[in-house]
């Protein structure tokens, strides 16, 4: 396959890096809500990695899976179960927001500007009561160029609040997490893998990891913005294909036609105005250049690779032993 990508020049550390030498700075103490999801679980580990004290906001505690210094239950929809949450805490920061995949049921009752917009607005006002001296907020890079979407509109509602409320906020605008792409090697697995029109949009796509280092940096650099992308730029026809490549599926990877792709997502409404949103953005997105400033150094291809040698070790792990073994017990 003829992968279509240019390199750029990486510029940061890995996270797992020089660990030993980052000093913990006095008195960091961090409300991180949507700490269960793979952004905030990458920076609940990087913060706990630095020294820094975490309190992981969190639905349901069963779902946080990295070690974090204390785990609060609590939902961000239900200002009342928050009471307590920011106690002892001087930063707050929000990876909160609603899923960007298609829902059933209750679990799309609430829109986007209910979630992303208006659940965050109540985080912040609540911070702002406790005096906590920052906040800092994950948003999507396509907000540069995209906003005109529902999914855009919440994200850059709720920081045109941080920006006005005279709290020192951090505002980190990011391409798609390596994370995000893990439905679409899922897909792969079965070999039908599609991308939106011709593929040729070009993205930046970063490890969540990676973006969790580049985080903590600014964190510590005290700064308020950060346009964030991996250290690859890639064709989105690219990512399909290597998807395919790390099941060694044959390809190549199908188009769905930008007119049926639209289509979709007009029909989507019948499944819900949270689905009808996720279908727009999704088509949108997949035609529209996202390129962001570079950093890291990981590769969505050995992401891909080390996801799918993690799929087949779990597999293996829940087959069940041969006869033979099991006549022995």
């Amino acid at each position: 396959m003829n992968i279509q990508r240019r390199r750029l020049k990486a510029r940061s550390r890995p996270a797992s890096e020089n660990a030993s030498a980052i000093v913990a700075p006095v008195g960091r103490r961090i409300l991180l809500a949507g700490a269960s999801g793979i952004i905030g679980s990458a920076l609940a580990a990087e913060f706990v990695r630095r020294g820094w004290w975490v309190r992981a906001l969190t639905r349901r505690a069963s779902d946080i899976k990295v070690e974090v210094n204390e785990i609060f239950v609590g939902d961000l929809m239900e200002p009342t179960t928050l009471v307590g949450a920011l106690s002892g805490i001087n930063m707050v920061f929000s990876a909160a927001g609603a899923p960007m995949n298609f829902v059933t049921g209750l679990a799309g009752r609430h829109s986007f500007a209910d979630i992303n917009d208006q659940a965050n607005r109540r985080l912040l006002t609540m911070a702002l009561d406790a005096q906590v001296k920052r906040f800092g907020y994950v948003a999507s890079y396509g907000g540069r160029v995209l906003g005109v979407l529902q999914y855009i509109h919440s994200l850059e509602s709720f920081i045109a609040a941080l920006r006005s409320s005279g709290m020192e906020g951090l505002v980190v605008r990011t391409t798609p997490v390596f994370g995000g792409f893990d439905g679409l090697l899922r897909k792969a697995e079965k070999g039908k893998v599609r991308y939106v029109g011709d593929g040729y949009a070009e993205v930046n796509p970063i490890h969540q990891s990676d973006l969790a280092v580049a985080v903590a940096d600014a964190i510590e650099a005290d700064e308020s913005d950060l346009d964030i992308g991996g250290p690859e730029v890639l064709y989105r026809r690219d990512i399909a294909e290597l998807a395919l490549e790390a099941w060694d599926r044959e390809g190549p990877a199908r188009s769905l036609r930008l007119p049926f792709a639209m289509l979709w997502a007009r029909l989507a409404f019948l499944r819900g105005k949270h689905n009808r949103y996720v279908s727009q953005y999704v088509s949108a997105s997949a035609v529209t250049d996202m390129v962001a400033p570079e950093f890291g150094a990981r590769t969505i291809e050995d992401y891909f690779a080390e996801r799918v040698k993690g799929i087949h070790a779990e597999a293996s792990e829940d087959l069940p032993a041969p006869w033979w073994q099991r006549l022995r017990r």
